[in-house]
């Protein structure tokens, strides 16, 4: 009997059965993606077709016995003879059904693949079983094909325990850089059950288990150099390629921990050595890099706080500067204004203390003196003039290095003088007038009158009985001789 008349095939021999194929393969996943229905219904109606060709046609195919044929007298069969041969094969018929329902199923799940050797086993014995059942020994068919039934059973049954088996040994393998095993357990895992989540992400990571051993390989090799930035580097790599790689996961960690240390270290040195040359700018730059990489470091909180304090020495020590400056060029308010920066920052420090009380002082001295020399008339007053008199006393002579002082006490001294000696004034008058100067004296009646008067305004008042009042202001300025001043009462009341 050929494979094709064979009962229990299906039509196929063993090694005409679906090649594995990598689980997650675009081959396999459109194959059962869109065919797998398909497959069922094709698998049954060979099934069905086997099955009817063992009953109709596998009888017709027994030979009839060769040699001399011994002539009995006609007699009908018995009904106890008949009965039993037509329920042995009604049994192996039925046997054979049951066998390639469960052949199929198991056909369509790949067992073919991960059922060895009890899948070609059990299919032997199912041929072996045609072959007895084709020479009409139906008892020993039917306990033949039963044990067939039995084998794929019992297949099926372990088809779970198979999955979980090849997963585990897999794994294992895979764990022990056993990539050739991993791939070969991983795909007979996944044959059992396409698809599966952890049989696929380990055959994936079997798969570039040889490419990351490789990177590890050069990470160990260059970090043996104490090449750490390219040891980082392919350990990074090989966890790229496979993230769940632990020991590539542990040497980066510890080269990552190495490279901060120096680079820490490096950062703190840079920081340290600009700091005692005073370049706290990069100092400032270089702290930053090491707080990014240790920030809770107390060398770095000490190392702020020392690089603090140097630029609030840093700043005092310009507006010192600034303000000696200032005071060079007799700035006062500018000089004060630096003074209390100053002592924002450091409230003791003794310079700022002592510059502000010396600013504030001159400044004081600067506006007095300023009141009468941008209104000199001012000390044409007694009292003005006298305060005016008093001030010059106690500044005496301006220092050295205040020019514009001495120049603003030279130049009220002299303003002083002008206001205090007298100017020769010339009154006229028509010899019938009364004439007074209030706050200097009665003049009587005269024509023509002479008398020296200090700079100032003065009121002259003219009164004669039977004429109205005249009342005249005139201004005597420092050295200068007024014209005549003329007052009489003239108009009659």
């Amino acid at each position: 009997m050929s494979s094709g008349d064979q009962p229990g095939t299906g039509g196929n021999t063993p090694d005409q059965h679906p090649p594995l194929r990598p689980p997650g393969s675009a081959t396999q996943s459109s194959v059962q993606t869109s065919s797998s229905h398909r497959w069922i219904w094709m698998a049954l109606a060979a099934a069905l077709l086997l099955s009817l060709l063992v009953v109709l046609v596998l009888p017709q195919l027994v030979p009839e016995p060769t040699g001399v044929v011994v002539q009995q007298p006609a007699v009908a069969p018995t009904p106890a003879i008949v009965k039993p041969k037509a329920a042995a094969r009604a049994a192996a018929e039925q046997t054979l059904q049951q066998f390639l329902h469960l052949q199929a199923k198991l056909e369509l799940g790949n067992a073919a693949v991960w059922g060895e050797p009890a899948w070609s086993e059990a299919v032997g014995l199912a041929a072996s079983a045609d072959r007895i059942f084709g020479e009409r020994r139906f008892v020993d068919a039917a306990g033949v094909y039963a044990d067939a039934l039995q084998r794929l059973e019992q297949l099926d049954s372990r088809q779970q325990q198979i999955f979980i088996e090849a997963l585990d040994a897999g794994q294992s393998a895979l764990a022990a850089n056993d990539v050739d095993a991993a791939q070969k357990q991983l795909e007979l895992a996944l044959a059992v059950k396409p698809g599966n989540e952890p049989a696929t992400r380990s055959l994936a990571r079997a798969q570039v288990r040889n490419a990351v051993l490789q990177r590890m390989a050069a990470g160990e090799a260059a970090e043996g150099n104490g090449d750490l930035e390219a040891a980082s580097v392919e350990y990074t790599e090989a966890l790229q390629l496979d993230s769940d790689y632990q020991p590539a996961r542990d040497s980066l960690q510890r080269v990552s921990v190495q490279l901060t240390d120096t680079k820490f270290r490096a950062a703190m040195s840079r920081a340290l050595t600009a700091l005692d040359n005073g370049q706290l700018s990069e100092a400032g730059k270089a702290l930053d890099a090491a707080a990014q990489l240790k920030p809770d470091e107390g060398v770095v909180r000490d190392a702020r706080q020392r690089l603090t304090q140097a630029r609030e020495q840093s700043k005092l020590s310009r507006l010192r500067r600034n303000a000696a400056a200032k005071v060079r060029d007799e700035d006062w308010r500018g000089a004060a204004a630096l003074y209390k920066k100053a002592l924002q920052i450091d409230a003791n420090a003794g310079f700022s203390r002592d510059g502000l009380a010396h600013a504030e002082a001159r400044l004081h001295l600067h506006q007095q003196l300023d009141h009468y020399l941008n209104d000199p008339q001012r000390l044409y007053s007694a009292e003005p003039q006298e305060n005016a008199r008093v001030l010059l006393s106690d500044v005496g002579e301006a220092p050295a290095g205040e020019p514009n002082l001495a120049n603003k006490i030279n130049r009220l001294a002299r303003l002083l003088a002008a206001a205090r000696a007298p100017v020769q004034v010339q009154l006229r008058s028509n010899g019938e007038t009364e004439v007074a100067i209030y706050h200097v004296a009665r003049l009587g009646l005269f024509i023509e009158h002479q008398l020296e008067l200090r700079p100032g305004t003065y009121t002259a008042v003219g009164s004669r009985p039977g004429y109205r009042d005249v009342r005249k202001v005139f201004s005597v300025l420092p050295g200068q001789v007024p014209p005549p001043v003329d007052i009489r009462c003239e108009e009659p009341v």
